[in-house]
């Protein structure tokens, strides 16, 4: 009898011992599993502003001692992929550019960046985000552009999905709703970016290009300068005090640089608000490239508008108080001196 007790005993204890294993085990991620573990999406559907970051969830179902990958595809009209990197495959192994979405921008590799047929066989479309081993939760970032234009709400469709070299299991469609973004500053570029010069230089080379200015004048002083970039840019922002501000838009130096026909720079200033206007007004008839600019001897290389702010509202006329239209000044505040010395 009390063996029988012992052998009971015994088998007891070897139950008790193996169901903590077991127990230990299933709750113990860094033991590899076998199979493929399912992605599931907490959110299909995800409505963002111009210049925010749609985040996509998703629960993995297990974790694994692998990394996971995840092809992400961008879906036409008809749900089909389209091309997300464009270029020439008979030069070798190709080369292909990324293709620029007007409003959305997908922040992984593409197929080709990614390393062709390292993730399977991507039939030439889409991207692929990598997620390191033991992940459990998986996040998906699709980037949003801000323009100045007011073009309503656009829907993105994009497809998740794997390959036979991915360690995950998924196949979900996702979408994408972008709202226009009303902003209550004011924004002046200033741009003059091309291929014109006759010495084949970069029109935006400061050293060698061609060298324009924007200036900010509120209450008599010089609040802003935009000097060393292309385009040039200057922002009144809604906080910043209410009144008259004075932008001078000038052509500095030509650095030299000629043109055998005569022609004009083409340079266009544009006055923007987020998705409440965008006004763009050609200069190119004030500054001929051979008439050099303001350091080259051309008093005439500068035009004025006034911007008259209250609060979040902005009315922008010439110098002519034409609203939004080209004017010249035949002077500038600064001196030849007082504007070098502040440039360099």
């Amino acid at each position: 009898m009390k063996n029988i007790h012992n052998k009971i005993s015994y088998s007891l204890v070897l139950v008790f011992l193996l169901s903590l294993v077991s127990f230990s085990c299933e709750d113990d991620d860094s033991i590899p599993r076998r199979g493929k573990p399912e992605l599931t999406l907490l959110n299909n559907s995800i409505a963002v502003t111009e210049g925010e970051t749609a985040v996509f969830t998703l629960d993995v179902e297990y974790a694994i001692s692998d990394k996971i990958d995840i092809r992400i595809d961008v879906l036409d009209n008809d749900g089909n992929p389209v091309v997300t990197a464009e270029g020439d495959p008979t030069t070798g192994n190709g080369f292909y550019d990324r293709v620029q979405f007007e409003s959305f921008e997908v922040p992984y590799p593409t197929w080709f960046e990614s390393g062709w047929f390292q993730y399977g066989y991507l039939g030439g479309t889409g991207y692929v985000a990598s997620y390191p081993a033991f992940t459990e939760t998986i996040e998906i970032n699709i980037e949003t552009l801000q323009d100045f234009i007011q073009e309503g709400s656009t829907t993105v469709n994009l497809r998740l999905s794997a390959t036979s070299l991915m360690n995950a299991t998924i196949e979900e469609d996702i979408s994408l709703t972008i709202n226009d973004f009303v902003g209550d500053d004011l924004v002046t570029r200033l741009n003059w970016a091309g291929d014109y010069l006759d010495s084949g230089a970069d029109p935006c080379d400061i050293n060698d290009g061609l060298d324009l200015d924007l200036e900010l004048i509120y209450n008599g002083a010089y609040v802003q300068t935009s000097y060393n970039d292309c385009p040039e840019e200057l922002v009144i922002l809604s906080t910043d005090g209410d009144g008259t501000y004075t932008v001078d838009a000038s052509f500095w130096t030509a650095n030299g640089n000629t043109s055998a026909d005569g022609s004009n720079v083409p340079v266009t200033i544009e006055f923007m608000k987020s998705g409440v206007f965008l006004e763009s007004v050609d200069l190119s008839a004030l500054f001929p490239i051979n008439d050099g600019g303001l350091s080259d001897g051309n008093g005439n290389a500068i035009t004025s508008f006034t911007i008259e702010k209250a609060g979040n509202n902005y009315t922008i006329t010439d110098s002519n108080n034409t609203q939004i239209a080209q004017g010249r000044l035949s002077n500038y505040r600064l001196t030849l001196e007082e504007k070098r010395a502040l440039k360099n």
